[in-house]
């Protein structure tokens, strides 16, 4: 797959990558937390030839720099890097394809930008406060309190330990014991996650997360106006479908997508499924064109 190798600079002085393929109407690719481009490797290429497909790196992740500061890892930070990309781009309107944390992005973007959207897509996301639903009751608030609570240097030991542990080769079945990795995601996909989390920010991922569960964009539910699909997956335990079905039904017209037994990682358990729901939506709204 591509990489991101394009440059621009966030409003922090952070150095942000991004990058551009094909031609025709817009799509932006927002990811999720310490994930990279590589999770679009089956839905890019299914839309690339009928759209002006963009994809970009948050700070600390992937070929984008550290963050030069605190408030540039804030949710609405996250959505002026995402302006930025369209203002690279040369695109005045996009249809924004978000995945789980990157949902709260996706959402936050019509608060912000709502002239900039022509649809949204969150893929097996939460509008706000990512972590606070993460294997409940204990994963998450446990990964919330130890990032809210270590200091930096604590918290980059820590994330260290995490790496080790993620780098044995049991790692794809630790994470299926977990049931953060579904039984229909392939042992390369999740190698290529482990590789990328081994290399993000520490301080960067740390400060994301932290605003990230801090934030919430409920409140922009009911007066979203674009075209939009939620995709909610049946056994995702990052996500549980409660929470996406929830924004389905406050979304005036949304149309939902449901995967029964997707987990979290339904992007790699089921491409082809989602290939063809995301597909089949963005033509009927017009926000893809004629297949080539």
């Amino acid at each position: 797959m591509h990489v991101n190798d394009q440059r621009l600079t966030a409003g922090d002085g952070t150095p942000i990558a991004w990058h551009a393929t094909g031609t025709g109407p817009a799509v932006v690719f927002v990811n999720g937390f310490s994930t990279s481009h590589f999770f679009w490797r089956y839905l890019h290429p299914a839309l690339a030839t009928r759209a002006r497909c963009i994809t970009w790196d948050y700070k600390g992740h992937g070929a984008s720099g550290p963050a030069r500061s605190a408030g540039g890892c804030t949710v609405p930070a996250l959505v002026d890097d995402l302006r930025r990309v369209l203002d690279a781009a040369g695109v005045e309107r996009a249809t924004l394809v978000g995945f789980s944390m990157g949902c709260q992005v996706v959402y936050e973007s019509w608060r912000h930008i709502p002239d900039r959207l022509a649809g949204l897509v969150p893929v097996l996301g939460p509008p706000g406060r990512v972590l606070d639903t993460l294997l409940r009751p204990v994963v998450g608030p446990l990964i919330h309190g130890s990032m809210r609570t270590l200091s930096p240097p604590a918290f980059a030991r820590s994330l260290r330990a995490v790496r080790a542990l993620m780098a044995l080769p049991v790692h794809y079945e630790l994470g299926r014991a977990l049931r953060l990795v579904g039984p229909g995601a392939g042992r390369a996909d999740i190698r290529r996650y482990v590789d990328h989390f081994s290399q993000v920010d520490p301080e960067t991922i740390r400060q994301i997360a932290l605003h990230a569960n801090a934030h919430s964009a409920e409140d922009l539910l009911p007066s979203i106006r674009v075209p939009t699909l939620v995709v909610a997956g049946g056994r995702d335990t990052f996500c549980p479908p409660r929470l996406a079905l929830g924004a389905h039904s406050r979304i005036p017209g949304a149309e939902l997508l449901y995967l029964p037994t997707a987990g979290h990682t339904g992007l790699f358990e089921q491409p082809q499924a989602v290939n063809d729901g995301i597909v089949a939506f963005l033509a009927r709204q017009g926000l893809i064109g004629p297949a080539r």
